[in-house]
């Protein structure tokens, strides 16, 4: 057998060194996915939440409590009182807005009066009426395309005072 020069020695000690630190390492991650193991098995796990079996009843007693509480409620809430509230709706039926699949149309009139009266971003209104960012913009969006078809009867244009008129409280009034 050959003696190996200095170079190979080097380069053997050097291949057996790297091949200590590999076991060694191999080792220690080995020690460490036990650990991990362990330690999951032990642990308790967290208890998951439970999805509601009656999600659409909740929307539906969230709108009930927010418009057919009492007056005091919907003025806070939605600053108009329930008449107002029923009356809108109903003009807005009028126009041709109605249910969609998943949302009724107090719900979506909620959100549009909501919005304005509070001044609030859509992340807000999407946790108070438990919807999505996406279906409150596309309601508010509906509710108020009606409200700009519903502007003729709305807004009434003024009929300018006669000149001889005879009630002397319309005299101030006059052209």
């Amino acid at each position: 057998m050959a003696r190996l020069n200095r170079k190979q020695k080097r380069r053997k000690e050097e291949q057996e060194g790297l091949m200590a630190l590999q076991a060694f390492m191999n080792a220690v991650i080995g020690v460490f996915r036990m650990y991990l193991f362990i330690t999951s098995m032990i642990r308790p796990r967290r208890s998951e939440l439970s999805p509601n079996p009656d999600f659409y009843q909740t929307h539906i007693n969230n709108i009930n409590r927010l418009v057919r509480g009492n007056d005091t409620d919907c003025h806070e809430q939605l600053r108009v009182n329930r008449q107002t509230f029923f009356r809108l709706c109903c003009l807005v039926r009028g126009v041709g807005l109605t249910d969609s699949r998943n949302v009724c149309l107090e719900e979506r009139v909620a959100i549009f009066l909501w919005v304005l009266s509070h001044h609030t971003k859509q992340r807000r209104t999407k946790f108070k009426f438990y919807r999505s960012t996406e279906t409150v913009s596309r309601h508010f969006n509906a509710v108020l395309q009606a409200v700009l078809r519903l502007h003729r009867m709305l807004l009434e244009t003024p009929i300018p005072v006669p000149a001889d008129e005879q009630d002397n409280r319309w005299n101030w009034f006059q052209v």
